[in-house]
């Protein structure tokens, strides 16, 4: 198979997937493991990781389930009825605060839920094992970041996808939110010269993939492919670090842009074209008070899965999402095995792997958890 940056550069414009209308019509829509009894019947969905470093406990499941009897209320039409994480006791507790049944096995909410979400950070180099039978159930799902930790494993996730007509979102907040969605639309109707990005972060694979994903969304997503990508910094688990992108642009011209890994606040992309050299700035804000504080921000993520679920169309299609992968393992790689310098997408390895522990984690048992059960 061709190296994920070897794309049809059309199929990252801005325009829709086109994937988009192949995998509606392949996938039962809503769900195909329930039957439905009638047209008002809950969308149920079943939670995977949802105990370390999850999104799950903190976020995403509070704005799908509702709670009002502790003051939280649902920002989607959808129920979570199960869930599984590597730690039982874990899986136990958020049970008992989402009201919902704790399966024993990973693959036990097959035929029990309607769509799957993914909620972990420790989990991602056994994504391809976790999802496998969900994604060949052709459920619609949801990966928390990272995708995978290699080509290989990323692949072989898609091309179960492709087989079943599943539907994949893999998300960041700081791409799918109104401030990133008009920095794509400025950067597909401007001829971009170079672009600046700042992201909070507290090492690359957690929270430096924040950025990468919202640079793929503002200018990659607007018709830019990544060719290649460097990573300076002291260590890639410590900020301040430097990314920088080499795009090609749909006239085949070279421009660069940088990321900047810096401590606090959310993020912004600064976009320079020939008619505003000073540049155009798109800053991400959480949002003041309530509803805003979730609308800003965490919702629109849960409301891109849900109208995922419900249509069968992707806002990424699955080779856009393989090209995204392809661009974070070769950060990965420029900082690991090349001196910070320049990697080209082509040059990474199918199946070159990068580590998961987080230094600035020590004592964290999640992984050789995983390694246990998995290999």
């Amino acid at each position: 198979m061709e190296s994920s940056c070897k794309i049809n550069r059309r199929s990252l414009l801005i325009k829709a997937p086109a994937l988009g209308a192949a995998v509606a019509a392949s996938a039962a829509v809503a769900g195909q493991a329930k039957e439905k009894d009638n047209a008002n019947a809950v969308f149920r969905v079943g939670c995977l990781n949802v105990g370390s470093y999850s999104h799950l406990a903190s976020t995403w499941a509070s704005l799908v389930h509702p709670r009002p009897e502790g003051g939280k209320l649902a920002f989607a039409g959808m129920q979570v009825t199960h869930c599984w994480d590597i730690e039982p006791a874990r899986a136990k507790g958020f049970a008992k605060g989402f009201d919902c049944e704790a399966v024993k096995n990973f693959d036990d909410m097959l035929g029990k839920v309607d769509g799957i979400i993914s909620g972990g950070y420790y989990n991602h180099p056994w994504n391809h094992i976790l999802h496998e039978p969900y994604l060949e159930a052709g459920l619609p799902t949801l990966i928390n970041r990272p995708f995978t930790n290699s080509l290989a494993k990323a692949r072989k996730m898609v091309e179960t996808a492709k087989k079943s007509g599943a539907t994949i979102l893999v998300p960041s907040a700081l791409e799918h939110n109104n401030e990133i969605a008009k920095a794509k639309a400025f950067a597909a109707t401007n001829k971009v010269a170079c672009y600046s990005a700042v992201n909070s972060s507290e090492d690359y694979p957690t929270h430096g993939i924040h950025g990468v994903y919202m640079v793929f969304k503002a200018i990659v997503e607007a018709g830019n492919p990544v060719v290649s990508v460097s990573y300076r910094a002291a260590d890639w688990y410590k900020n301040p670090g430097l990314l920088t992108y080499e795009h090609r642009d749909q006239e085949g011209r070279t421009f660069y842009g940088t990321l900047h890994q810096m401590g606090g606040g959310l993020g912004t992309i600064q976009i320079h074209t020939p008619e505003e050299a000073s540049g155009r700035a798109f800053h991400l804000e959480m949002g003041a008070g309530y509803p805003f504080n979730k609308t800003e921000f965490w919702a629109p993520t849960i409301w891109a899965f849900e109208h995922m679920a419900l249509t069968g169309q992707m806002s990424q299609s699955l080779e856009q999402i393989l090209h995204k992968n392809n661009i974070f393992l070769a950060g990965w790689r420029s900082i690991l095995e090349n001196d910070g310098n320049r990697v080209k997408l082509d040059d990474v390895p199918e199946d070159w792997e990068t580590p998961v522990e987080l230094p600035n984690r020590p004592g964290e048992k999640t992984a050789s958890l995983f390694k246990k059960k998995f290999g």
